[in-house]
């Protein structure tokens, strides 16, 4: 029994190399096409336009400084209404301490 494993194993790996060694045969038949017959028009360079580096980062620092002007516009009434709730916070802070105070001198008073 021993040797008709071994045998076997034998028989699939020499059938898997036939198949690779088959495999990559028919593959290098295929990929023989010549570059030649991807090179439709040799005048298409000339209709080639690259865009240039230096207009492509002008491009980007415009909608940058659109971007930053957008968002001051944006921010401008939010600054406002939180300088306002700010100054208002700050008046009842101070009305709050000088309750504060009143009330502890009364208790001082009464004592």
């Amino acid at each position: 029994m021993k040797k008709f494993g071994k045998i076997l194993i034998a028989t699939v790996v020499v059938g898997g190399i036939a198949a690779a060694v088959a495999y990559f045969y028919s593959q290098k038949k295929k990929s023989s096409i010549s570059i030649d017959e991807f090179d439709d028009d040799e005048d298409d360079d000339e209709e080639r336009s690259y865009v240039p580096l230096n207009k492509a980062g002008e491009a980007v620092s415009e909608a940058a400084e659109k971007v930053k002007d957008a968002a001051e516009e944006a921010f401008t009434p939010l600054k406002e209404t939180v300088s306002k709730a700010k100054d208002k916070a700050k008046d009842v802070a101070a009305d709050a301490k000088e309750k504060v105070e009143e009330f502890f001198d009364e208790s001082d008073a009464n004592k």
